[in-house]
């Protein structure tokens, strides 16, 4: 069990590397000892948490989808009607840019080119593939086996594309106007008739 303490101590870790890396601009010129250094900490603390750079990133991006999808299921175990399951649909998006860090940008650069990072994403790909073909199946019951796939798929390289593209926008950029605007563009394939 991880106590209060190592907590916080992960956590300065972390904002360490993230503010080094902004900094800098360069992962690969940033080492956990000059973390360690910075936070007045032996390197055995950095290294008992973490083994690289990508590590940290690597970690804190599996954390933040955790939690994405500990949110979406709870939101999916209490959902009864097809309007519910549309409702939850629909918000997913909004919610994800609500909720993002102020060093979102940050970490969902660099996890676009860590190994690591990657190879978490194309899992991950998979498990919102299948927690989003369960969201359309079920607020939109009737459609076909073929459809809702066509659907799902569409979805998640529209999230991806969405997140590969705001993460180079400047934070001012990225408006509730901005966001509608997406939200819409994803909503117009629900418009295909059923087949």
């Amino acid at each position: 069990m991880i106590t209060k303490k190592q907590t916080k101590l992960r956590e300065r870790i972390i904002k360490e590397g993230v503010s080094s890396v902004r900094r800098l601009r360069k992962i690969d010129e940033i080492h956990l000892l000059t973390i360690s250094k910075e936070l007045g900490i032996d390197y055995s603390e950095v290294t008992k948490y973490y083994s690289s750079m990508e590590d940290i990133f690597h970690l804190q991006q599996k954390k933040n989808w955790r939690a994405i999808h500990k949110v979406l299921d709870r939101k999916v175990k209490e959902a009864r009607t097809p309007g519910e399951f549309k409702k939850i649909f629909d918000d997913f998006l909004e919610d994800f840019v609500n909720d993002l860090s102020s060093d979102a940008d940050l970490h969902w650069e660099a996890c676009s080119f860590l190994p690591k990072c990657l190879e978490f994403r194309e899992k991950n790909k998979k498990i919102l593939s299948g927690k989003i073909k369960n969201l359309i199946k079920r607020g939109w019951p009737g459609k076909t086996a073929n459809v809702i796939q066509r659907q799902t798929d569409l979805f998640i390289l529209s999230f991806y594309g969405f997140i590969d593209h705001v993460v180079h926008l400047p934070e001012e950029e990225i408006t509730f106007p901005f966001l509608i605007c997406i939200v819409l563009i994803g909503k117009n394939f629900f418009l295909i008739p059923h087949q």
